[in-house]
């Protein structure tokens, strides 16, 4: 596999190349399980992760992510790191300038913020178990009081306000219902237990327009993340 380490605004970012370019591609965001260094990354030092990379860059996708290794919640900074990364690509490789994303966890949130503001840059979208809103997130462990101080903490220090306030202003919002007007899909592993019941209702209340691109799988079935993936992407682009 041939691939570059390089540095942005001061932290690494990872570029994989195929042996024969098809001309676009696949920008992944993640949360703080995302790490680049000088010599690795957690989608190098993955099996379950390298198989769907090696999928992808046999397949002629460019494949690029920046490091992130904090819970970063979906902050500005962790925005404009991933859009500083589209950007430089952008400069340096011959690539389709519509891209497709794999976002995965808290990458949602990142993902969103592109749909919102940046929206002419994407081709598709490839959620992996994903974090739609810190509403989406704190629904999600209301039940595990330990878990739920320190994911309060996590969002505090992301957005650099105190924890009462963070609490306040997140308890005084609701969960809105998601329009995608992209092509995507929903790629859920069932890993969590008790949060995967409540993470399907999630999908099924907000997001049940899309019940046909929502794939719920067990965790030996995740190779299926490739084929999902690649099927979304390649559907995308009919139309250059």
């Amino acid at each position: 596999m041939n691939w570059r380490t390089f540095k942005l605004n001061n932290d690494y970012c990872i570029i994989h190349y195929p042996e024969k370019p098809n001309g676009f591609g696949v920008l992944i965001i993640g949360g703080e399980e995302q790490y680049v260094n000088g010599q690795d990354s957690n989608w190098l030092s993955n099996n379950n992760r390298h198989n769907i990379l090696q999928s992808l860059i046999d397949d002629g996708y460019t494949v690029y992510y920046p490091n992130f290794n904090k819970n970063h919640m979906g902050n500005a900074p962790s925005v404009e790191q991933v859009t500083s990364l589209y950007e430089y690509i952008k400069r340096t490789e011959i690539l389709n300038e519509r891209i497709h994303i794999i976002a995965e966890g808290i990458g949602a949130l990142i993902a969103m913020d592109l749909l919102k503001n940046k929206n002419e840059i994407i081709r598709s979208i490839a959620f992996i178990n994903p974090i739609f809103s810190i509403q989406w997130l704190l629904n999600l462990i209301k039940d595990q009081p330990f878990l739920y101080k320190k994911t309060i903490q996590d969002i505090a220090k992301a957005f650099n306000i105190s924890e009462e306030k963070c609490e306040k202003t997140i308890k005084t919002q609701e969960i809105s219902r998601h329009q995608i007007s992209y092509p995507f899909v929903i790629i859920h592993i069932l890993e969590h237990g008790v949060q995967d019941a409540e993470w399907t209702q999630l999908y099924k209340k907000y997001l049940h327009d899309y019940n046909d691109q929502i794939y719920v799988m067990l965790p030996e079935k995740r190779s299926r993340i490739a084929y999902y993936t690649k099927k979304l992407f390649k559907k995308a682009e009919v139309q250059l």
